[in-house]
């Protein structure tokens, strides 16, 4: 590896090598934190990704001030696709707890999701489709 680097800052530029070199380094220290993640026994931890990714999610909302007219033209719609998912998890946990393991649970829950589903594409899609055109240049 170190060769095949030489011989792009030979026969290339040096500033591409140390790029390369620098990029490789960086992947070896993502490499090490995912073989963490995993753990040595292979199993994924998702508790510890799932509070990284709070942890983003809260740094978000308390250093960018929201766009009003994104919130005019979809937040309702957007909260109400967050209450649907509640009540699709709570109506599967219900169904868990109140029945007994058969096909008419798994039928049950199957039927929960999919319309769930369906009902969260219906609200959700027009409204993430009107809050991606309040200017996406400026706002993402």
């Amino acid at each position: 590896m170190l060769g095949l680097i030489i011989l792009v800052g030979f026969f290339q530029s040096w500033n591409l090598a140390l790029s390369i070199l620098c990029f490789c380094l960086i992947s070896a220290v993502m490499t090490m934190g995912a073989n963490i993640q995993w753990g040595y026994a292979g199993l994924i931890n998702f508790g510890i990704m799932g509070y990284t990714a709070l942890g983003g999610l809260a740094a978000v909302l308390v250093s960018v001030p929201p766009v009003r007219e994104a919130w005019q033209v979809g937040g309702l719609n957007m909260i109400l696709s967050a209450f649907l998912i509640a009540l699709m998890v709570f109506s599967i946990r219900f169904i868990i707890k109140k029945y007994n393991k058969s096909n008419n649970r798994n039928y049950g829950i199957a039927l929960v999701i999919i319309v769930g589903l369906i009902l969260l594409r219906l609200i959700s899609g027009p409204a993430i489709e009107s809050i991606e055109a309040v200017s996406p240049a400026t706002t993402g």
